[in-house]
C-alpha cells in the first residue's frame, strides 16, 4: 500500500512550494481544514477523486504527488474511464490494486475487484475488505465456506453481513458442534449463540459451552447452570463458573451445603458471595465443630473464623484450634494460648507455639519458670526467645546449681552455659560439670580440667574425660 507518511510529506512540500495556505487549499478542494492536516500528517490519504484537482493546483501529475509507487498507471486509468459501467475491462494486476485500494471509493473497488478476484487469495481479500462493498465479500464469504468450512472467516468476519454470518454459524453447528463457532463468535447474533448453548447444553452438557461462554447472555448461562446443578451438583459449574451470576452461584452453594456440608464448596469457593460462605461455615461449625472448616478457610471471613474459634477453646481448648491455626488473627491466637497457660501451663501451648506471638510466649514462659522452674520450659525452649532463655537459666543456675540447666542446655547461649561452668566449678569443682559437658566451650573446658589437674590431680577429671582434648589427657599423665 502506498506510503501515506511520504504522501504527505509530498503534498505539504508541493502545497509550501505554491504558497497555499491549508485553509486554502481545503476551500479550493471542497474538503475540511482538518483533512488537509490529516493528509500532510500521513494519517489519511486523499480520495482518488481529489487526486486529479491537487495535481491540477500543483501543476504537476498525480505520478509525482504519489510518488510514482506501485498502482499509479491504476489510479490513472479509473480516473479516465466512467465509472458508473460496471463491465468494463480493466488491465490491472493483483498488486496494484492492494496498494491503491485504500484510495478508492467502493464503486471504484468493486469494479477493479471484479477484474481481478481470480488472483486474490483470502488473506489478500481480508486485507482489502474494508474498501469493497458487503455483498462482494459476501459472495467471496460464501465461495470460502463452501469451500473451507467457517474457521478460515475469521479474518474478515467483520466485513460480512449479519445475515450470511449467522447463515454460516448455523450450517457449522448443525455439523461439527459449538466449538466450531469460536473463530466468528463475535459476530454471530446474540439470539442465536444463545439457541445455539442451549441446544448444545442439552446434547452434550454445560462443559462444551466454555469456550463460547463469554459470547453466551447471562441469561442462559444462568438456565443451564440451574439445570446443571441439578443433575451433577455444584462440581459440574465449575467450567463455566466465572460467567454465572452470583446470585445462582449462592443459590447452588446453598443447596450444596444443605447436601453434603462445607466441604462440598471447596470447587467453587472463589465465586461463591462472602455473606454465604460465612453463613455456611457458622452453620458448619455448629454442627462440626471448626476442623470441618479448614478447606474453606481461605474464603471465610476473618470475623466469622475468629467467632468460631473463640467458641472452639471455650469447648476443647487451644489444641482445637491447630487446624485453623494460620487463618486465625493473631489477637485471638494470643488471646487463647493467655488463657490455655493460666489453666494448663506452658505445655499446653505447644500445639500452637509456632502462631502465638514471641510477647506472649515469653510472657508465659516467665511466668512459667518462677512457678515450676526451668525444666518445665523444655518442651516450648524452641519459641522462646534467647533472651528469656539466657534470663531464667542465670536464675536457675543461683537457685539449683549447673544440673538444673542440663534439659535446657541445648538453647542457653554459649556465653552464659560457660558463665554458669565457671562459678559452677569455682563452688563445686570439675565433676559438676559433667551433665552439661557436651555444650561448654571446648577451650574453657580444657583450661578449667588443666586446672583441676594440677590442684587435685588426674583422677579429678576422669567423669569428663570423653569430652576433654587428647593433648590434655597426655600432659595430665606426664605431669
Amino acid at each position: 500500500m502506498f506510503d501515506m507518511k511520504k504522501v504527505g510529506r509530498r503534498i505539504a512540500q508541493l502545497r509550501k512550494a505554491n504558497k497555499i495556505t491549508q485553509m486554502k487549499l481545503a476551500d479550493q478542494l471542497g474538503v475540511s481544514f482538518q483533512a488537509i492536516s490529516n493528509w500532510e500528517r500521513g494519517e489519511t490519504m486523499p480520495d482518488i477523486s481529489k487526486l486529479p484537482e491537487l495535481a491540477e493546483i500543483f501543476n504537476v501529475s498525480i505520478d509525482e504527488i504519489l510518488g510514482n509507487e506501485k498502482g499509479i498507471k491504476l489510479i490513472n486509468n479509473l480516473i479516465e474511464k466512467d465509472h458508473d459501467d460496471t463491465s468494463i475491462v480493466i488491465e490491472v494486476e493483483k498488486e496494484e490494486f492492494l496498494n491503491v485500494a485504500p484510495i478508492l471509493n467502493i464503486e471504484q473497488a468493486d469494479l477493479v475487484f471484479k477484474n481481478v478476484e481470480n488472483e486474490l487469495t483470502l488473506k489478500d481479500t481480508s486485507e482489502i475488505a474494508p474498501f469493497i462493498s458487503e455483498e462482494i465479500i459476501d459472495e467471496c464469504a460464501k465461495k470460502e465456506f463452501d469451500s473451507n468450512g467457517i474457521k478460515e472467516l475469521s479474518r474478515m468476519a467483520s466485513y460480512i453481513s449479519k445475515e450470511v454470518t449467522d447463515g454460516f454459524a448455523k450450517k457449522a453447528f448443525e455439523s461439527k458442534g459449538i466449538g466450531e463457532l469460536l473463530q466468528i463468535a463475535p459476530f454471530i447474533s446474540k439470539e442465536l449463540i444463545d439457541e445455539f448453548a442451549m441446544k448444545e447444553f442439552e446434547t452434550t452438557g454445560i462443559k462444551e459451552l466454555t469456550m463460547l461462554a463469554p459470547f453466551i447472555s447471562e441469561e442462559v448461562i444462568n438456565e443451564c447452570a440451574k439445570k446443571e446443578f441439578e443433575l451433577n451438583g455444584i462440581k459440574g459449574l465449575t467450567t463455566l463458573a466465572p460467567f454465572i451470576s452470583e446470585e445462582i452461584v449462592d443459590e447452588c452453594a446453598k443447596k450444596e451445603f444443605e447436601l453434603n456440608g462445607i466441604k462440598g464448596l471447596t470447587s467453587m469457593a472463589p465465586f461463591i458471595s462472602d455473606e454465604m460462605i460465612d453463613e455456611c461455615a457458622k452453620k458448619e461449625f455448629e454442627i462440626n465443630g471448626i476442623k470441618e472448616l479448614t478447606a474453606m478457610a481461605p474464603f471465610i471471613s476473618d470475623v466469622t473464623i475468629d467467632e468460631c474459634a473463640k467458641k472452639e477453646f471455650e469447648i476443647n481448648g487451644i489444641k482445637g484450634l491447630t487446624s485453623m491455626a494460620p487463618f486465625l488473627s493473631d489477637e485471638i491466637i494470643d488471646e487463647c494460648a493467655k488463657k490455655e497457660f493460666e489453666i494448663n501451663g506452658i505445655k499446653g501451648l505447644t500445639s500452637m507455639a509456632p502462631f502465638i506471638s514471641d510477647e506472649i510466649i515469653d510472657e508465659c514462659a516467665r511466668k512459667e519458670f518462677e512457678r515450676n522452674g526451668v525444666k518445665e520450659l523444655t518442651s516450648m525452649a524452641a519459641f522462646i526467645s534467647d533472651e528469656m532463655i539466657d534470663e531464667c537459666a542465670k536464675k536457675e543456675f543461683d537457685t539449683n546449681g549447673i544440673n538444673g540447666l542440663t534439659s535446657m542446655a541445648p538453647f542457653i547461649s554459649d556465653e552464659v552455659i560457660n558463665e554458669c561452668a565457671r562459678k559452677s566449678y569455682e563452688l563445686n569443682g570439675i565433676k559438676s560439670l559433667t551433665s552439661i559437658c557436651p555444650f561448654i566451650e571446648s577451650d574453657l573446658l580444657n583450661e578449667l580440667a588443666l586446672d583441676a589437674i594440677s590442684k587435685n590431680g588426674i583422677n579429678e577429671i576422669i567423669t569428663i574425660i570423653p569430652f576433654l582434648d587428647s593433648n590434655i589427657l597426655k600432659n595430665g599423665v606426664i605431669k
